[in-house]
């Protein structure tokens, strides 16, 4: 047997739960799909890091305290929001779907309140620091970039931080979406 039908078993024999197998599927269905919108979020932050990375050494910045300082900040605030959301998806995979009905709200209500510290505070934040880092590289690259590739790199950062916030906005969105449907059913 797998894990999936030991599951399945485990809460539909559940005492005083009317669990139906749609119901535990539709469960089972929304927990997946915030794991891999998580996963997803945090392959695209990691993918970030590796061209900033591959841009401090292209550029050997390591040799300039301004830009280890601005690109650390950017690095570092990526590298925060994927820890977090590490630390969430443990969190999550941790919620034992054979409890009863009543614990596994108890626990998903814990999770949501988590997601939601993590959404409204925690996020801004990285996203701000990931900003100020990027404000403090922009003189040293006026300094040494033309003015059309300055400008270029200008407009071309409005444009990322603009659908990078869409992306981030619209994953918690769904999330949280997810999260409080979960949250309401008995």
């Amino acid at each position: 047997m797998n894990n999936f039908e030991d599951l399945q078993n485990k809460w539909q024999s559940q005492s005083g739960v009317s669990a139906t197998e749609d119901g535990f599927k539709s469960l089972l269905k929304s927990v997946k799909a915030i794991e891999k919108k998580q996963k997803t979020g945090n392959i695209v932050l990691t993918l970030t890091i590796l061209i900033l990375v591959a841009f401090l050494v292209y550029v050997s910045g390591y040799e300039n305290v301004t830009f280890l300082l601005g690109i650390g900040l950017m690095i570092g605030s990526l590298v925060a929001r994927i820890g977090l959301e590490l630390y969430s998806l443990k969190k999550l995979r941790n919620i034992d779907f054979s409890k009863n009905a009543r614990t596994f709200k108890v626990d998903l209500t814990k999770y949501y309140s988590l997601r939601k510290y993590t959404h409204y505070l925690l996020t801004p934040l990285a996203i701000i620091i990931y900003a100020v880092g990027f404000i403090i590289l922009l003189p040293l690259f006026k300094a040494s970039l033309s003015s059309g590739f300055y400008i270029y790199i200008l407009v071309s950062s409005v444009v990322f931080l603009f659908v990078f916030s869409v992306f981030i906005y619209k994953q918690i969105k769904f999330e949280l979406n997810k999260l409080k449907e979960l949250n309401t059913k008995d």
